[in-house]
């Protein structure tokens, strides 16, 4: 998908050095995902903190859907 961001450039050429590209694409992808993957992450933790850890395969999966 094509689209038009205004995103803060030495913030985008710091992040594509850091990852070893020069490709912004590929930068904000990355980045998306890791996001992505931080907020499952964090929303595990609370569940796992707040309460009794019982989860099986389907509730996982269904943890999945969610997002």
């Amino acid at each position: 998908m094509k689209t038009t961001l205004y995103v803060n450039k030495k913030l985008l050429e710091e992040a594509m050095r850091l990852m070893g590209t020069n490709k912004m694409t590929e930068a904000v992808n990355k980045a998306l995902e890791d996001f992505v993957r931080r907020y499952k992450l964090e929303r595990l933790a609370n569940r796992i903190g707040n309460e009794e850890l019982t989860l099986d395969k389907s509730d996982l999966e269904e943890m999945r859907k969610d997002d």
